[in-house]
């Protein structure tokens, strides 16, 4: 059974998944930690609010950070500098009733952070996803 994101938060963060998975990188984009193998995924981290108005209109500049590991530095080097591409180039993004994206930033390029013993190479990098959230 698969989890549908109900928080305006997390969907907007599903959404940026899905972006990054049109590019189609080596492994399917996913939330949490990073697989024993192979894989990259993408979370929140923390955030706060940038303005908030009398009608609880809030705009949350999201930090989305992007760890990636492959046995293959090329490999992995080339779907993050991807994803940073496209996602920070685009001009229409994401939007449902109570959440709206207006822009994603690169907040720090891909960069190598480590290496396993079993040779997988890790890397990391961040977006900023400028995000609007409704107030109720």
């Amino acid at each position: 059974m698969s989890y549908q994101a109900t928080s305006a938060i997390d969907q907007a963060l599903e959404a940026v998944i899905g972006l990054m998975n049109a590019t189609q990188p080596f492994a399917t984009v996913t939330r949490g930690a990073l697989p024993t193998g192979p894989g990259i995924v993408a979370e929140i981290g923390p955030s706060t609010p940038r303005e908030m108005y009398m009608t609880k209109n809030t705009t949350v500049p999201l930090d989305v950070t992007i760890n990636g590991k492959s046995h293959n530095l090329l490999t992995l080097s080339d779907a993050l500098n991807k994803i940073h591409s496209a996602l920070t180039r685009a001009t229409v993004y994401p939007c449902e009733q109570n959440w709206q994206i207006s822009d994603i930033k690169t907040a720090s390029e891909p960069q190598i952070i480590g290496r396993e013993d079993n040779n997988d190479w890790i890397m990391a990098s961040s977006l900023t996803v400028e995000t609007f959230l409704k107030g109720d």
